[in-house]
């Protein structure tokens, strides 16, 4: 590949403008500052002018990447270092992410699913993982792997050598990709330039992190009688024979020392998969279950949410019921109490764009009500206890379940059912709406309330119940987004 060959002007207005609508779920993303201390809204007062000025400078070959700020977070636990480049190499960073995805789709395997296009993805990964363990009929042999650091880990020069198969040494093209991989960074110790490692919160990364590993995809997908999926650095290969399985885990290992990563030993498991143990086996763990992003896969062929993404799930409601601990922490009575939480419990699966998104993805996956039934009646407990004080069997003697799914309490069952019926909206749909009733909050003519406005239709099951009126002063949107 050469760069005259890819770029194309349209190409970078379609990554300007993928730039400029993500600050839309999150305002406070257009407010991030790089090392040239601008927003995007500095960015955006230029226009098309400053979009103009950077393909001048791509098809003149004169762009380059300036540093970027190197920010430590810490994600439930992980600490890990964003890089955050200025506004224009975001652009040009994700313009190269698209560029080179498209063109290497074809070179990549079938077996990895992150950082790809529609086809590809999360949703398709799990589905095609419980497809095959439904149909199984025996007992399977599971090998986990999870590189450790990863994107930290990259090493430069096998990875440069891996894009010299694919792009011109003496190319700009190639000149503009070795910039993203020895890329310059600034943090509280000065400026550095790095040495090892890809910059993990850029989009080029991720384009890198699958082009480093396709050779072992190859190497795993040639073994017969396996199925091997890969995301991103979580490994997972299935296999009816323990032959077959110990050489992949094998091969394994031994692409990850060509490569020089390793593996995190709490994360890496041999497991076989069965309702009875067969026979003894020291090597392959006995289990009737396995847990793989976010879903646990059982030897029936049921999925169901692992014990990490429960917890999530009701950390959500958890978090609602803290942040407006001091509204309903006024209302006397027990009723108007409950009432109350209700309201918090409901909006903040319904209008809360990342609450929406976490809670359907897992819901559409779920193939067995029995843990949704559970944390439907956690959810009841968790009002009543907020309502009375601890959590005790009696409380629903004073408000029975049936009363609280009159007051509307949402049901994770009845919203199972209705996205496997396809009868929820998506994420972007639902955010739309919410935006358009703070439009309109406040005006004279309202688009939900006015004269002519169609009646609302409680998503919750049983009764639906009249939706409670929000007072003034209050606020119950509780959503939280990223």
């Amino acid at each position: 590949m050469r760069w005259r060959d890819v770029y194309r002007e349209a190409e970078l207005y379609k990554a300007a403008v993928r730039v400029y609508t993500k600050p839309l779920f999150l305002w406070r993303k257009a407010l991030n500052v790089s090392t040239d201390g601008k927003t995007l809204y500095d960015l955006a007062a230029r226009g098309l002018k400053g979009l103009a000025g950077i393909h001048q400078q791509l098809r003149s070959a004169r762009f380059h990447f300036r540093p970027s700020i190197g920010l430590k977070y810490n994600f439930n636990g992980k600490r890990r270092t964003l890089y955050i480049p200025p506004w224009e190499e975001r652009i040009v960073d994700l313009l190269l992410y698209r560029l080179l995805n498209r063109r290497l789709h074809r070179w990549f395997s079938p077996s990895s699913y992150a950082y790809r296009d529609h086809r590809y993805g999360l949703d398709r990964c799990q589905s095609q993982i419980a497809a095959i363990v439904r149909s199984a009929g025996k007992p399977i042999y599971v090998v986990k792997r999870d590189i450790s650091e990863y994107f930290a880990s990259v090493n430069h020069e096998i990875l440069l050598r891996q894009l010299a198969e694919h792009i011109a040494p003496d190319d700009y093209l190639f000149e503009l990709m070795a910039e993203r991989i020895r890329f310059e960074y600034q943090d509280e110790s000065g400026a550095h330039r790095a040495e090892v490692g890809i910059p993990f919160g850029c989009a080029s990364a991720c384009i890198f992190a699958n082009v480093f590993l396709t050779g072992l995809d190859r190497v795993i997908e040639s073994i017969s009688d396996v199925h091997y999926f890969r995301y991103a650095d979580d490994l997972l290969l299935l296999s009816p024979s323990r032959d077959a399985a110990l050489i992949g885990a094998e091969r394994i290992h031994q692409a990850l020392i060509e490569l020089r990563l390793g593996t995190k030993a709490s994360h890496q498991q041999d497991l076989m998969l069965a309702a009875k143990p067969p026979s003894d086996d020291r090597r392959f763990r006995h289990v009737v279950a396995f847990r793989h992003l976010g879903l646990q896969f059982d030897c029936r062929g049921e999925v169901s949410l692992s014990r990490d993404k429960a917890r999530k799930i009701q950390n959500l409601f958890r978090f609602a019921f803290r942040r407006s601990r001091r509204r309903w922490k006024k209302i006397i009575g027990s009723c108007e109490r409950a009432r109350t939480l209700v309201a918090i419990a409901c909006q903040t699966i319904e209008r809360g764009v990342r609450n929406v998104a976490i809670l359907d993805y897992y819901l559409k996956h779920v193939t067995g009500v029995g843990q949704l039934r559970l944390l439907d009646r956690w959810l009841a407990e968790e009002i009543l206890s907020l309502v009375f004080g601890g959590h005790k069997k009696g409380h629903f003697a004073k408000i029975s379940f049936a009363e609280l799914r009159q007051f509307g309490l949402p049901s994770l069952v009845h919203r199972h059912q209705m996205i496997r019926h396809r009868k929820i909206d998506s994420p972007f749909f639902i955010w739309q709406q919410q935006r358009l009733d703070r439009v309109f909050k406040g005006t004279v003519a309202s688009r939900r309330h006015g004269a002519c406005a169609a009646p609302d239709f409680s998503p919750c099951p049983e009764a639906a119940a009249p939706e409670k009126p929000v007072r003034e002063g209050g606020r119950l949107y509780m959503g939280v987004m990223e």
